[in-house]
Order: C-alpha cells, then sequence, then structure tokens
C-alpha cells in the first residue's frame, strides 16, 4: 500500500549557499536595526547604483545581493537558495557554483548599470540603489528549467507548472516591469542575471572550454610545486659504503 502522505525532499544546506543565507539574514537584521536607532540605510551604502559606480564605488557591484526590501523576501530567496542551490552546488561542486554565482551577480549587475545609464541618466533611477538575492534566484531558476526541464514547480504556490513554462513566466514578467517605467528598472537586474546565467551555462558545457580549462588546471598544478631550494650534496663518510648522509 502506498503511502498517501507526499514527502519533501530538502538537500543539505551547502557551504555557499550557507554563507549567502548568513550574510543576507545578518544584514537584515542590522538594517532593521538601524532603521530603528538612526537614519542610516544601508542601501546607500552597499548597493548598487550608476551614480556610486561612477564615484568608485566598485565593490556595490559583489555587495548589493546581500540586501533585502522585506522579510518576506528574506525568507523565499534563502529557502529558494537552499531548495535549488545547494542541489546544484552538490552536484557542481563548490569551485563551479562559485563562478555560477559571481557571473550572475555582476552580470545582473552590469545589465542594470548600463540600463540605467543609457535610459533614466536624468531620472531618480540613475541613483536608486538594486538590492536583493532575487537575480540569484531567477537565475538558478533558469539553470533548473535548462537542466530540468519538465520537473513541476507550483506558480503562485497553486497551480502545478512545468519548470520551463515556469522560467518562461518568470522572464515574462520581468520583461514586463523592466518595459514598464522607471520604477520596474530593478527587473534589469534579475534579466541581467538570467542572462548571465544561460550563458554561462553554455560556456561550460563547451567541448573545448571543458579541454581549456582541464589544460589550465594542470598548468595551475604544476606552477602549485613548489620546487626546493634546498641544495643536496653527499657527505662523504669513509666508514660508508655507500654514503648516506645528506646536507
Amino acid at each position: 500500500m502506498q503511502n498517501s502522505h507526499s514527502q519533501i525532499y530538502l538537500p543539505k544546506l551547502t557551504p555557499i549557499n550557507k554563507f549567502l543565507i548568513i550574510i543576507a539574514s545578518s544584514f537584515f537584521i542590522l538594517e532593521f536595526i538601524l532603521t530603528k536607532t538612526s537614519t542610516i540605510y544601508l542601501g546607500n551604502i552597499l548597493g548598487l547604483s550608476a551614480e556610486r559606480i561612477i564615484h568608485g564605488h566598485l565593490y556595490s557591484l559583489i555587495t548589493y545581493p546581500f540586501l533585502s526590501h522585506s522579510i518576506i523576501e528574506v525568507i523565499l530567496n534563502c529557502l529558494m537558495l537552499w531548495l535549488m542551490g545547494s542541489e546544484f552546488e552538490a552536484n557542481w561542486g563548490t569551485k563551479r557554483y562559485l563562478n555560477f554565482i559571481l557571473s550572475v551577480v555582476i552580470g545582473g549587475g552590469l545589465l542594470y548599470l548600463g540600463v540605467c545609464i543609457l535610459f533614466f541618466s536624468s531620472s531618480p533611477v540613475y541613483s536608486f540603489p538594486l538590492i536583493g538575492l532575487s537575480g540569484i534566484v531567477s537565475s538558478l531558476c533558469l539553470a533548473y528549467a535548462v537542466i530540468f526541464p519538465d520537473r513541476i514547480f507550483s506558480f503562485m504556490m497553486l497551480i502545478p507548472v512545468k519548470a520551463k513554462y515556469f522560467c518562461m513566466i518568470l522572464v515574462a514578467i520581468s520583461l514586463y516591469q523592466g518595459l514598464s517605467g522607471p520604477t520596474g528598472a530593478g527587473a534589469w537586474g534579475q534579466l541581467g542575471g538570467i542572462l548571465s546565467a544561460y550563458l554561462f551555462m553554455i560556456l561550460v558545457s563547451n567541448r573545448n572550454f571543458k579541454l581549456l580549462s582541464e589544460k589550465m588546471g594542470q598548468l595551475t598544478q604544476r606552477r602549485s610545486v613548489k620546487k626546493s631550494k634546498a641544495k643536496l650534496t653527499i657527505v662523504k663518510d669513509d666508514n660508508e659504503h655507500p654514503p648516506k648522509y645528506w646536507q
């Protein structure tokens, strides 16, 4: 007799995703404390905006995902990192998964900056900070749809949809938000992350790229083996045949 109760598979939380969840949660708590005790807004310090990049705050191209707008956003995004991200990191390995995350974060940030500079240079959006893990989560959905296109997602937590169609809906919504006006400019960060994820997956699946990566890995491994600087000479000992002492 089959068990009528459905079981939810919870993958083991992997190192990179654990780090992202801890940092995002910590910054949300810090932001909450600062808003209650001062006028400091972390988005103006760590968020990504064209104005801040022009003034040399390049670090914000990496730090902007760690901030969030609300506790619901933190919970949902961290849950998606756990459920989907941990499966990818376990299958790809920590190094490749980290490269994927960095590509998505930087790619999404660059597209957002490009749109702001080209179309919103005289708008408040030019200085409005982009924050949140949504770009990473959207990219994970894209990767999931590419690898497991026929797996079922729950759209709006109610409607079962195949992963490939869920991703199409996600892209369509983000594109609509991005084209709707300045208020939806942040959607270009998600679209940039999705595009970067797709290009990353095409690149790493290319046979020539795999061969190049293997050669680079072998070359790096050879260089990492340090040659000993010690000069070995035989110390002759008339009483020993053959001599056994080395300096």
